[in-house]
């Protein structure tokens, strides 16, 4: 049985619907892949990373990925999904609004791979069987949910034992820092406790403290194997206009991913 929907995920849903229908970058499926390069990638053996693929990262979690199930979670749009699929893994997409789907529909289509698409909140797995997958893969979405401790026991449930959790997590201390250049430097102008916001393009966002976001893996009976930066936030970015998205980035590192193995 789904769970009912909070206001959280009514006012995201609604976010990310219109962002599919306006076609922004997140939501437009890749098209342009070639299966070698992805292996080379998966391997470290790709000396200049499309700027698509660097978003799947450590490259090492793409490794071995054939034929095993892979849950793809809140990560519609035919982005991440195209990857696995195209690696050869049997690749289940979960996303909140059916227009997010529709990319992972078309690539599968264009790539010729099957996949199987959930219409689902990330925090409601309830279509889903206990111990279905082999490694659950997370776009960088944990901020658009008010809890994070359901959502873990959720891929806990749904993944095998030994499998693994991939997940993007927001620095809490860097978070909200986006856009406040003031001429000479980022400003930190929201205070550390407070822990929801609404964005100005209508989405509303949550800070997870450190302690929430690695002891609560640890107690969904993960163990945590591997932690990384976005690698956009190691680039030198000395010709990028201050105040640009560029610059931001390789001064605000406010993204980075967890590798946990379920345990128990």
């Amino acid at each position: 049985k789904m769970h009912e929907r909070d206001e959280a995920s009514i006012v995201n849903a609604a976010f990310w619907r219109k962002n599919a229908m306006e076609g922004q970058s997140f939501t437009r499926p890749w098209l342009d892949l070639e299966r070698a390069s992805l292996e080379r990638y998966a391997r470290g053996e790709l000396d200049a990373v499309p700027e698509t693929l660097s978003q799947i990262y450590p490259s090492g979690i793409l490794a071995d990925v054939a034929g095993k199930d892979v849950l793809c979670l809140a990560s519609g749009g035919g982005q991440q999904s195209a990857v696995f699929g195209l690696l050869g893994a049997r690749v289940t997409v979960v996303d909140i609004v059916e227009e997010q789907l529709e990319g992972d529909k078309r690539a599968a289509e264009h790539y010729g791979y099957d996949v199987t698409l959930i219409q689902s909140d990330m925090r409601d797995l309830s279509l889903l069987p206990d111990g279905a997958f082999d490694l659950v893969f997370q776009a960088p979405s944990m901020g658009y949910v008010p809890e994070i401790r359901g959502m873990y026991a959720e891929c806990a449930r749904v993944l095998r034992a030994g499998g693994l959790y991939r997940v993007d997590a927001a620095n809490p201390a860097a978070q909200f820092v986006e856009e406040s250049w003031d001429g000479k430097g980022y400003r930190i102008v929201k205070p550390y406790s407070r822990r929801e916001f609404l964005r100005d393009d209508g989405a509303v966002e949550y800070r997870h403290y450190l302690g929430d976001i690695f002891n609560g893996l640890i107690g969904e009976g993960f163990m945590i194997e591997h932690v990384c930066e976005a690698p956009w936030h190691l680039r030198n970015a000395s010709a990028a206009a201050p105040g640009s998205w560029e610059h931001m980035l390789a001064h605000i590192p406010w993204l980075f991913a967890i590798v946990a193995r379920r345990v128990k």
